[in-house]
């Protein structure tokens, strides 16, 4: 995500992300600025779901913008 991404985006991405998280039986609080994956709370396999979820639901293409997981390590 952005610092672009509006309320409504953040809060379906923090909806999306929670319930990945309770999956894994991590029912912690979640702030736009936790970190996901550095902090090993979400993996590779939750990173791949993440952004097959974002192309799809908002059209954006990873390979066409230069993945880096790093974009993605926080809801901000």
């Amino acid at each position: 995500m952005t610092a672009k991404a509006g309320p409504e985006i953040r809060s379906r991405m923090r909806r999306y992300i929670e319930q990945r998280l309770l999956t894994k039986g991590d029912g912690a609080p979640l702030h736009d600025e936790d970190l996901l994956f550095t902090s090993g709370r979400l993996d590779s396999l939750d990173a791949v779901e993440l952004v097959m979820s974002i192309e799809t639901d908002y059209g954006i293409n990873f390979a066409d913008i230069g993945f880096d997981l790093t974009r993605l390590d926080s809801i901000s």
